[in-house]
């Protein structure tokens, strides 16, 4: 209990301030560790999944992430580990950004129907620019283009690389047939300045808040069903940026459809379609971003790939004080 309580107050701390963009999943429960810390070790097996995510691929330089995770749920620890290594790289080359979690849930049995999972996370962010890279304004001769020297000050050896730290925190309830969760991170807001390490021009990583919720809808009767229907929730918030995610799954046997809409702060941004195989203990799935916005004359859409692995280490099933999370990709 006194783990959980600690877990706790690490939440509440960023919970009255949210607000610039992390990269994002349209799959984000087949990248759970990633949406909220609670959910490591939520599925009981052990997990290794791999998430690819090509944003806007028809501009040149376009936005594309990776990420590797693990996750498993201990006894012997009352919960779950996880472990992430994220890439992103923005523009041809010139930001990129690795991303280190480690991260600690706590899991605590309420009920004989309803659980609580709450975790907390540990992050290192490596953040390096190219700046022989960029093009800036002043470079810029109207008739012959980028032929001009900058005035802009630009840092000696050009390629400058930046360590931060970070911590997130978030909490689930779940039973059966629905589950919840929030989730805040970048509490501490850490600097993100290339120039200034005392964060007095302003350049920090904003605190993201997510609240999600879902429902398992069983479409038969028995005591294992196969078929399901599932309508989930998404809500981020991050600095002045908000989105909505509304849709569901249906989920028959070995394959599972999905379909979404995406509102953000300024204008409907797109619309998900997405399919899934499973084949134990594989697990692999597709989605595709339509484009709604004025964006969409640039790029009509948006490619992700998601593969889960799980597997399992233990001779016995965890104890009867764990309860599985029934949802969608778990």
């Amino acid at each position: 209990m006194k783990r959980f309580l600690v877990i706790i107050w690490f939440l509440v701390q960023g919970l009255y301030q949210s607000y610039g963009q992390d990269p994002h999943f349209t799959q984000f429960y087949a990248n759970p560790i990633y949406l909220n810390p609670a959910m490591a070790g939520i599925a009981g097996e052990h997990r290794i999944i791999t998430n690819y995510r090509n944003q806007w691929p028809n501009i040149p330089g376009s936005y594309v992430t990776y990420c590797f995770s693990y996750d498993g749920h201990y006894d012997d620890l009352a919960g779950g580990i996880g472990f992430q290594l994220l890439y992103d790289k923005a523009g041809e080359g010139e930001l990129s950004h690795y991303m280190w979690n480690f991260m600690y849930s706590y899991h605590l049995v309420v009920s004989r129907k309803f659980s609580i999972k709450a975790g907390i996370q540990a992050q290192l962010h490596q953040f390096s620019i190219d700046f022989s890279k960029l093009t800036w304004f002043d470079m810029i001769e109207p008739r012959k283009g980028f032929v001009r020297a900058t005035s802009e000050p630009v840092p000696n050896g050009y390629f400058k690389t930046r360590l931060v730290n970070d911590f997130a925190a978030g909490i689930m309830g779940f039973t059966d047939k629905f589950y919840f969760g929030y989730a805040m991170h970048h509490i501490i807001t850490p600097t993100l300045s290339f120039f200034n390490l005392n964060n007095e021009d302003g350049s920090f990583i904003p605190q993201k808040s997510t609240f999600h919720a879902g429902m398992m809808i069983p479409l038969e009767i028995g005591r294992d069903p196969k078929n399901f229907l599932s309508p989930n929730f998404l809500f981020m918030k991050q600095h002045n940026f908000w989105q909505i995610n509304i849709g569901g799954y249906y989920i028959r046997d070995f394959y599972l459809l999905g379909v979404w809409y995406r509102q953000t702060s300024k204008n409907t941004d797109g619309v998900m379609a997405m399919i899934g195989l499973k084949k134990d203990p594989v697990k692999f799935s597709y989605s595709y971003d339509i484009t709604t916005s004025t964006a969409r004359i640039g790029s009509p859409g948006s490619h992700e790939v998601a593969l889960i692995f799980t597997f399992k280490t233990y001779k016995k099933p965890p104890s009867i004080k764990y309860r599985k999370l029934i949802c969608p990709t778990f």
